[in-house]
């Protein structure tokens, strides 16, 4: 059956190869450009080196600028089309002043606590609380000492307390109701 519908389509084309009409040349004329894309030919003819093979007529070859690293940057930041403020353009201005300050100021102060609180246990009256330092978790009871620079001194008001000894001043870790 597949062969016989192939054999009829093969002859069908045959015969509409036969009869079909002579080529007359004048329906369909040569292709111009117009004047806007002989333009653009012209202009990527003096952009392009001579080295690159000759473009066809109506073919344009654009080249793209590289991005630099700024725009690159902005390239998927939020835009608006709201004009800014003078409000938004004071509050930017003081929040990167006072960024500067604080890094000028805090040159001798201690690092933020790489600690994040956990939990708490209490056994036999001893409590011991439970403390995540970046990837690892870590047991601390008063008097311990951590990551080589802190000290668990305990909990004062509802806080942990350590001291930061390089330069021996307390830090306080807020956790709320320790019940």
């Amino acid at each position: 059956m597949k062969k016989a519908v192939l054999a009829a389509a093969a002859v069908a084309t045959l015969l509409a190869a036969l009869f079909a009409p002579e080529d007359e040349g004048s329906i369909v004329g040569p292709a111009t450009a117009t004047p806007r894309q002989a333009d653009r030919v012209a202009l990527a003819a003096l952009v392009t080196p001579a080295s690159a093979p000759p473009a066809r007529a109506g073919l344009v070859i654009e080249r793209r600028r590289a991005l630099d690293d700024d725009e690159a940057a902005t390239l998927f930041a939020k835009h608006s089309w709201q004009p800014e403020t003078p409000k938004k353009i004071m509050l930017d201005q003081q929040a990167a002043q006072a960024s500067r300050t604080v890094a000028a100021i805090d040159a001798n102060a201690p690092p933020p606590l790489p600690f994040q609180f956990l939990g708490r246990f209490v056994d036999e009256g001893k409590a011991a609380y439970f403390l995540q330092a970046g990837e690892r978790n870590v047991v601390a009871r008063p008097g311990d000492m951590l990551e080589e620079r802190y000290r668990f001194d305990g909990v004062v008001q509802g806080s942990l307390q350590f001291t930061y000894l390089p330069l021996n001043l307390k830090q306080t870790l807020a956790v709320g109701d320790l019940n």
